[in-house]
Formats: structure tokens, C-alpha cells, sequence
């Protein structure tokens, strides 16, 4: 099936499937989602090459864009912090996100934070 089906999108939005996948995942697997950790799109239904092209060319003017601004800044002043455009996100890196805060959360609770 292409990446942009609509089976596809529902296999990335399973959520069983995803706690059986991340299951037989090994820990050091798990990488965590963006820093808000928060999904913007939750499907990835028409989400196809030529839109992951699309997406990755507007990341790279949105940082051309602060590389200018931040070198025409006076000195002591920060550039604007560029944020990536949101890409769908898998019931798997969801699963991912949520069994890494619950061991956060379990590591400050052992240390009495």
C-alpha cells in the first residue's frame, strides 16, 4: 500500500497495535515525539512523498528565513526560534511518548520529586 492510503492511516492510528508493536520493541528503541509532546495531525491520510517534500522545503525557508533575520540582529539579541511544520503523528510514536513520561514520572516518584 503507498505511504498515503488509507489503510495505511488507520494501521498509524491503531492504538492496540501500536502497545503490541511497542511491546516488542527493546527500551532504547523509544524515541521521543516533538518537545511539546503534543500530536498536531493524527492521521497520516494523504500524507504522501511529494507532501513530505513539500513540508521539508517550507522547514528549510522557515530557517533561511531566521539565518537572515539573525544576521541582521544587533548584538545580544536572540533570533526567532524556528518550529518544524507539523507532521502526522503514528498510534506507535504516540504509544512511544505516553510509556516515556510514565517512566519519568516513575523515576521522580522513586526519587521523591
Amino acid at each position: 500500500m503507498p505511504p498515503g492510503s488509507r489503510y495505511r492511516a488507520a494501521q498509524d492510528s491503531d492504538q492496540r497495535l501500536a502497545a503490541r508493536l511497542a511491546d516488542l520493541e527493546p527500551p532504547s528503541a523509544a524515541t521521543s515525539p516533538e518537545d511539546d509532546g503534543i500530536p498536531v495531525i493524527t492521521s497520516s491520510a494523504g500524507y504522501t512523498t511529494e507532501v513530505h517534500v513539500l513540508l521539508a522545503l517550507c522547514d528549510l525557508v522557515q530557517q533561511l528565513n531566521a539565518t537572515l533575520i539573525a544576521i541582521n540582529l544587533p548584538k545580544g539579541k536572540q533570533p526567532p526560534k524556528v518550529r518544524p511544520m507539523p507532521r502526522p503523528v503514528t498510534a506507535i510514536e504516540r504509544e512511544r511518548a505516553q510509556r516515556e513520561r510514565s517512566a519519568v514520572d516513575e523515576t521522580l516518584a522513586d526519587l521523591g520529586l
